[in-house]
């Protein structure tokens, strides 16, 4: 019974051990009354699959929140999104890259801060 138990603990540290973070991360829509449609989740997921790590690893340090915050805007153009990665901080936001994404396409490229694409 006791080589039972232990084989059981064993092996439920080991799955975990080897099992990735859970990302966990926020995200809101201020244009709709910061609740996201289906769209708006799919255009996070499409950042979030794709920047988590780069996002992640540049806010680690912070002891209020160590993931991203995404803000979903719609653009005028069809299929288009605008997303604000930003970091939250005690008192204040502090936006760390904005990210255009076409969830048509499902692309998303970063901006300068000017607009133009790196």
């Amino acid at each position: 019974m006791k080589k039972l138990f232990f084989l059981t603990l064993i092996l439920g540290f080991y799955t975990s051990v080897n099992a990735e973070q859970y990302q966990r991360h926020k995200y809101t829509c201020p244009e709709s009354q910061g609740e996201c449609n289906e769209e708006e989740r799919a255009v996070v997921k499409l950042v979030n699959d794709k920047y988590w790590k780069m996002l992640s690893d540049r806010i680690k340090e912070n002891k209020n929140y160590k993931y991203p915050w995404y803000f979903v805007y719609k653009d005028s153009r069809e299929c288009k999104y605008t997303v604000g990665a930003k970091e939250d901080m005690p008192t204040h936001v502090v936006n760390m890259e904005w990210i255009e994404v076409d969830i048509c396409k499902k692309t998303s490229k970063l901006l300068y801060r000017d607009g133009r694409y790196r």
